[in-house]
């Protein structure tokens, strides 16, 4: 079995237990646990599909069992607890993964003890070193011992990837946190490491105790740590939300973390830039790959031929509501977010990462827990960079400066700090005090805007830490063995956890302005119809519209800008708006309706005039077309969009002079194989059959068009050139000739 096909099954069993479906998760469950070929496994799974159908059997009985809902629950428990197990056992053997091999040798570590298995601190392969290590006399207030220590160093490495691989914490690891916990054995920003260690361990594999130790972390309200925990409950909360309702524990996390001050505030700050961070690739990706495409499909032929949707400026189709403006200028949320992140230069995938992403080489990194190490000034490793003679660089002042910086994440910093060390001691001495300079200014923006007060603020480690996040999983070496958290959905308002945090409606709003502003619209629509729900303002319900619109789904944008028009029926932007979705979808009649009641209301708006011209050229009604086309060319001089369908109009209308006067303008810019077919019609009407079939044959030599693509134009004109008296039987006798002299 492959691992692609595994990673299904595992997920299948996870999706089944959510929906109560056990059957099928047993049935599947069973084909990892025959994949695995481990006996004690098939016993486990034969021992919980006899306690379910007991539990069936006595349901259906109509036995009272008044534990029923506990029993069926610690069921449900067991059987994601199975999966975990299976799923893990079977990675193991076949993945491949250097997350394994690291595994591995923990193991093997661990058996030279004569203690295979590990039941309390003292059994740890590394307690003699660790014991070792908290012998020694700290200064707390100068973390750089610990730095220069390479017997510390490697004990902090060892409990970073002991507590990342173990895969349920038991009694030695309670042990093991209890100690690390503890302010005078070690420094905040080990406890910053260890809370990354046990982040990735819960994302990795699940399991209650992890969960309450970043409770604990969280609880213990240390600046930096409590943070780094808080963010990893939330992204934990995200990854298992349909396992929480299951475990009593995290209920009572949940509980807890309500009743904590600022909690909204604290979990509105990390969703806002775990979903800015999210955007970077799924956005223009979204819109090239799906939109635009989509919408290529929808444009009617006859608006292509006559290139109708250049006639009025480009942007109506993505033109939002004026008014809405007012409504964000009284948003405290999304603007000033969005002003405040622009500052700071702290988007999902911001300059930083594309400057810094080939920065991430130097063995530094190939130690994962230094991808979630603090910049501290004190470490060593940046000494080399700033060992040269120059008496105007004050290093302290420099390494603080960047220390403190919002601008930059912890790993972008030590990189650049790394990458200066290669560079020739003049460039080193140039470059850094251009940056001396750079981070003099930054310093008082932050003071200025009030950024930073005294120390970091809880904004700034939230952002740091997610782009330390960001980093690892997608420049780490051996990425693909993470959760990565940036390729989801980022659903977080379906969330438990949302739910107990959030109160009202306004961070959602927050959100979904994000997403409308950014241009995501898909998901702008799920949180504005959760919205709707709630109230029908009709800002909302108009946002959802041109959404849908934008999305090309104008069945769906129809409906909610009708709905919209219940609360205004004379606004001008949305009766032009509906006109538009009616076109769309070929319903150029009604279409017609509103914009004459937009024309009512402005009667000189020039998409409204052409957008007129359009539905009467549409419904064949030439003559009223052509008078709004000659509009639009009156109030608009120097449009020359509008020559093209005032040219085909003129001709189907058999004013040839007048086509001819257009045609001739036209040909004089940068004529498209469109107009190449229409002037051969017009020269064929005339009688200039030499002259016709030259432009027709300049029509399909035309970038872009194909003989196949002509012929199936010149079918849908037929009609017109018999009308204006064009033998039928002389049509096929020229579209021959045509093609005999294409292959000359």
């Amino acid at each position: 079995m492959k691992l692609k096909e595994i990673n299904k099954k595992y997920q299948e069993i996870c999706q089944s237990i959510s929906m109560r479906k056990v059957k099928s998760a047993l049935d599947i469950l069973k084909d990892l646990v025959d994949e695995s070929q481990l006996g004690d496994l098939k016993d486990r799974l034969q021992e919980v599909e006899t306690t379910y159908k007991n539990i069936l059997r006595y349901t259906v009985e109509g036995v009272k069992d008044p534990e029923r809902e506990k029993v069926y629950n610690r069921l449900l428990r067991s059987i994601l607890k199975l999966a975990d197990q299976t799923n893990e056992k079977i990675l193991l053997n076949v993945s491949g993964w250097h997350t394994f091999s690291l595994k591995n040798e923990l193991v093997k570590e661990q058996k030279l003890t004569g203690k295979i298995v590990v039941e309390k601190i003292e059994d740890l392969s590394f307690k003699h070193q660790l014991d070792e290590v908290l012998s020694e006399t700290r200064v707390l207030n100068t973390p750089r011992q610990s730095f220069e220590s390479q017997k510390y160093t490697e004990v902090i490495s060892r409990i970073f990837i002991h507590m990342m691989l173990t895969d349920e914490f038991k009694e030695a690891e309670k042990s093991l946190i209890q100690t690390l916990m503890d302010e005078k054995k070690f420094y905040w920003h080990e406890r910053s490491i260890f809370v990354s260690s046990v982040s990735l361990s819960l994302l990795r594999y699940f399991d209650i105790q992890k969960f309450l130790t970043l409770f604990q972390f969280f609880k213990l309200g240390e600046e930096e740590v409590w943070q780094r925990s808080f963010i990893g409950l939330i992204l934990a909360f995200y990854k298992y939300n349909s396992r929480v309702s299951l475990y009593p524990e995290l209920i009572n996390i949940l509980k807890e973390l309500t009743e904590t001050e600022s909690i909204e505030k604290e979990f509105e700050q990390v969703l806002i830039q775990l979903i800015r961070s999210g955007e970077t690739e799924s956005i223009s990706k979204k819109i090239r790959e799906e939109i635009v495409p989509e919408m290529v499909k929808l444009a009617p032929k006859l608006t292509d031929k006559l290139d109708l949707d250049k006639l009025v400026p480009e942007d109506f189709m993505e033109e939002k509501n004026p008014d809405w403006e007012k409504i964000f200028k009284e948003s405290e949320g999304l603007y000033e977010k969005i002003e405040e992140f622009s500052k700071l230069q702290m988007e999902g995938a911001d300059v930083f990462m594309s400057a810094f992403s080939q920065l991430k080489q130097f063995s530094f990194f190939s130690e994962i827990s230094n991808w979630f190490l603090p910049f501290i000034p004190d470490n060593p490793i940046i000494d080399d960079v700033f060992r040269f003679e120059d008496t105007e660089f004050d290093k302290q002042l420099f390494l603080n400066g960047l220390q403190k910086t919002a601008y930059m994440c912890n790993s972008d910093k030590y990189s650049f700090c790394l990458n200066v060390k290669l560079m020739p001691e003049a460039q080193k001495s140039m470059l850094l005090k251009m940056f001396q300079a750079e981070l003099n200014s930054m310093d008082e923006l932050d003071k200025e805007n009030k950024i930073i007060d005294s120390g970091k603020t809880s904004k700034t480690v939230y952002t740091q830490y997610i782009h330390d996040l960001y980093r690892f999983v997608k420049l780490y070496r051996f990425k693909d063995e993470f959760y990565d958290i940036f390729k989801t959905e980022l659903d977080f308002h379906n969330t438990l956890l949302f739910k107990n945090l959030v109160k009202g409606d306004k961070l959602l709003e927050n959100i979904a302005e994000y997403y409308f502003q950014n241009e995501n619209f898909s998901r702008a629509i799920d949180i504005y119809l959760l919205l709707e729900n709630h109230n029908e303002e009709p800002e909302i319900i108009e946002k959802i519209a041109y959404s849908y619109q934008i999305l090309g789904d104008f069945e769906s944008a129809l409906k909610y800008y009708s709905q919209a028009e219940i609360f205004n029926s004379n606004k001008e932007w949305l009766l032009r708006k509906i006109g538009l979705c009616y076109r769309s979808l070929k319903m150029s009649v009604e279409a017609l309706k509103y914009y004459q009641r937009a024309e009512s209301i402005d009667p000189e708006n020039l998409f409204t005039q052409a957008s007129i011209g359009h539905c009467y050229l549409d419904i064949k009604d030439y003559e009223k077309a052509l008078k709004y086309y000659f509009k639009v060319e009156y109030l608009d001089p120097k449009n020359k969009k509008v020559w093209r369908p005032l040219a085909w109009c003129c001709f189907v209308q058999g004013k040839f002079d007048n086509a001819e006067k257009y045609y001739q303008l036209i040909s004089e810019e940068s004529p498209n194989h469109h107009d190449y077919l229409n002037m051969g019609h017009l020269e064929w009407c005339k009688g200039n059959k030499t002259k016709a079939t030259e432009l027709y044959k300049k029509s399909i030599e035309q970038k872009g068009n194909s003989l196949e693509r002509f012929l199936e134009s010149f079918e849908q004109d037929k009609d017109h050139l018999l009308n204006h008296g064009i033998s039928s039987e002389d049509l096929p006798i020229l579209l021959d000739h045509i093609q005999y002299q294409l292959n000359k």
